[in-house]
């Protein structure tokens, strides 16, 4: 009977066996820095729930500062397809429009009138 002893050295061209070690070396490293980062999250975690928050207080004021808001509106040119008369679009804004007659108008109007076909070109 012959016994076969297994050697626990790897061969010299083992190079995938050298390569596990190693990763096992860094795996066990990164493991252990994870675990170190975890206590210390948990210990700031603990020290901010700690913390008394004092609602009772009115905010602070803050200075408002005012300053005018300027909206640039942008406008469009067009030209209508058929006669308009006192067309309303928007709340309070009526119109009336001939057609073949270029027209400067908010983008508002244009898109709507566009939307419904009446608008020359488009």
């Amino acid at each position: 009977m012959t016994n076969t002893v297994k050697r626990s050295v790897t061969s010299p061209r083992d190079t995938t066996g050298r390569v596990k070690q190693t990763l096992e070396k860094n795996r066990d490293l990164a493991e252990k820095e994870a675990a170190k980062a975890q206590l210390v999250e948990a210990q700031v975690a603990d020290d901010v729930r700690a913390e008394i928050v004092d609602l009772t207080e009115p905010p602070e004021e803050f200075a408002i500062e005012e300053a005018p808001v300027v909206v640039g509106e942008s406008t469009r040119e067009l030209r209508v397809v058929e006669d308009l008369e006192n067309v309303t679009i928007g709340y309070g804004n009526t119109f009336s429009f001939e057609a073949g007659r270029t027209y400067k108008v908010p983008a508002f109007v244009y898109n709507h009138l566009a939307e419904k076909g009446y608008v020359w070109g488009s």
